[in-house]
């Protein structure tokens, strides 16, 4: 076997073992610990900060600001942050939306990277919808309350 065929087959192998599937959390089993957060990470004023825990280990963290300007004037922005070895469970779809219900705000916006597949589905799974005719570098979603103050 030559060094070509070697590497290929390493990489084969990597690839392999990179996507075997995680098996999705329950819903019980993710829990939103309300934290401080800091000025830049929903700790500001009208930001709220939680920290992720999947069953009694911390998986990450979520918070939303307020931005006064920015690409929609006025607004709440979430971002939600996973633990590598909390990726692909479901729990990022679980944050998101439990964050969005937890909060003061009626409407909640997102900006994904376009390459960041995972996370839009995340986010549309919670609830998020794209932003129709949005121009700009990232993707652009919308969460909104209904009415009655009940979730989309």
């Amino acid at each position: 076997m030559n060094e070509m065929q070697s590497g290929q087959e390493e990489f084969a192998t990597i690839r392999h073992i990179s996507t075997i599937k995680k098996p999705r959390v329950f819903e019980s089993d993710v829990r939103l610990v309300k934290g401080k957060g800091t000025k830049k990470f929903g700790g500001g004023p009208k930001g709220c900060y939680w920290h992720i825990y999947l069953r009694e280990k911390r998986a990450g963290r979520v918070f939303i600001n307020w931005v006064e300007k920015n690409i929609v004037p006025q607004h709440a922005s979430i971002t939600v942050e996973l633990n590598v070895q909390s990726r692909g469970q479901g729990i990022g779809t679980i944050a998101f939306r439990r964050a969005c219900e937890l909060s003061q705000y009626n409407e909640v916006y997102a900006t994904i990277r376009k390459g960041n597949i995972a996370s839009r589905i995340a986010a549309e799974r919670a609830g998020f919808k794209p932003i129709e005719n949005w121009e700009g570098r990232e993707l652009l979603m919308i969460w909104k309350r209904n009415r009655e103050g009940k979730i989309k």
